[in-house]
């Protein structure tokens, strides 16, 4: 049964969320050793189960759980004492709401790209050609400074950091097809990871933008890795 984003975020968000591994069942070091590592990936490490046939598959859906992970660097702070700002080293700590926010802009972003695909149909329930994914966003971190009160700028060549944890399983079996694991920068558009004379302030617009491109940047590297395997 073919399902809608706005239910199936909706879905993702309000389900408890578990920190736990086995708890999502995101794949061990048991699991991955009995894959073969993806040498030409668009993820930065890959694992794809030997055996696994992607051209069976037709569909995918997602689990109803997800882990958010963020990295502990002490309470969020309120305000800062510097107006202007050019740190991108420097770890904040990421205020609740906040932390719901990037959760529920990385889940929508995610799944609209990947509703893109041609090839693969979203869906809501288990099948025979179908993919169960279950994601994770770990070690997730905050370059952005708190808000100065009064005029200021803020400058970053990387907005943060995370790592995206995903888990491909036969929806009916629950056989782990492939597994990845993506660690890489949120960053503003211009950005090469430096700042340099095209840099613009970062502000509260600036920010979320910055997380949902990391979000659909993911999304797109998942979806034309499972078109392309599907071909075989």
């Amino acid at each position: 049964m073919k399902t809608s984003a706005t239910v199936l975020l909706t879905t993702v968000l309000l389900c408890p969320v578990v920190f736990a591994d086995e708890a999502v069942g995101i794949a061990s070091e048991a699991v991955k050793d009995e894959m073969v590592e993806a040498k030409k990936s668009r993820f930065k490490d890959a694992w794809a189960h030997p055996d696994a046939d992607f051209s069976s598959y037709n569909q995918f859906m997602f689990a109803p759980t997800a882990d958010w992970e963020f990295r502990d660097v002490g309470p969020a702070k309120s305000s800062r004492n510097n107006a202007y700002s050019t740190n991108s080293k420097n770890q904040y700590g990421i205020r609740e709401e906040d932390r719901e926010r990037f959760k529920q802009a990385v889940s929508e972003a995610f799944i609209k790209e990947m509703q893109r695909s041609k090839k693969f149909e979203m869906v809501e329930t288990a099948g025979p050609s179908t993919i169960l994914i279950k994601a994770a966003v770990r070690d997730i971190v905050s370059n952005v400074p708190p808000e100065y009160t009064g005029r200021s700028e803020v400058y970053l060549a990387s907005t943060g950091e995370a790592t995206l944890v995903l888990e491909l399983l036969d929806s009916q079996t629950g056989a782990v097809l492939a597994y990845v694991e993506d660690r890489r920068k949120i960053q503003p558009a211009a950005s090469n990871g430096t700042l340099n004379s095209f840099s613009m302030p970062s502000n509260s617009v600036t920010v979320w933008s910055d997380v949902k491109r990391w979000a659909r940047s993911g999304a797109s590297r998942l979806r034309a890795s499972l078109e392309k395997a599907q071909k075989g």
